[in-house]
């Protein structure tokens, strides 16, 4: 099985635990970074309407961006997170983690509380837990 990765409120978290393992080359594909929408909308195909409408974090941008990144990268799973890791603003803590495979892409929202970092570990954290319990089934 394969992997890759979307991520903008984790930066990279999630791809350097997923090849901090030997052999990890056998099975992650490649990550994007889509900090900015820009890099959603063009590398991963994010609707631009849903930005505008909803917000870069939200569920269904979270959905696209999985679904965006598997379908590039050409790969069995693909994991996501878009969210509000702070300090500052109103939704600090809430973050969006979307798993697609080929059979479903399932969402789930997070509200976090603790400092930047904190919710950056707990984000990626909660990601590979999701990633693990899909795998098991």
């Amino acid at each position: 099985m394969t992997i890759s990765t979307a991520e903008s409120c984790t930066s990279g978290s999630l791809a350097t635990i997923l090849t901090s393992f030997p052999g990890s080359s056998d099975y992650f594909e490649g990550g994007i970074i889509a900090y900015s929408n820009k890099v959603k909308i063009n590398q991963l195909g994010v609707s631009v309407d849903d930005i505008q409408k909803y917000s870069a974090v939200c569920e269904k941008v979270a959905k696209q961006m999985a679904e965006g990144v598997r379908a590039n990268l050409k790969t069995d799973y693909a994991i996501a997170t878009t969210g509000y890791a702070g300090p500052k603003g109103e939704r600090v803590g809430q973050v969006f983690v979307a798993l697609a495979s080929s059979k479903k892409t399932i969402i789930k929202e997070y509200f976090f509380k603790g400092n930047r970092k904190e919710i950056i570990y707990k984000a990626v954290c909660e990601t590979l837990a999701i990633l693990l319990r899909e795998i098991k089934n």
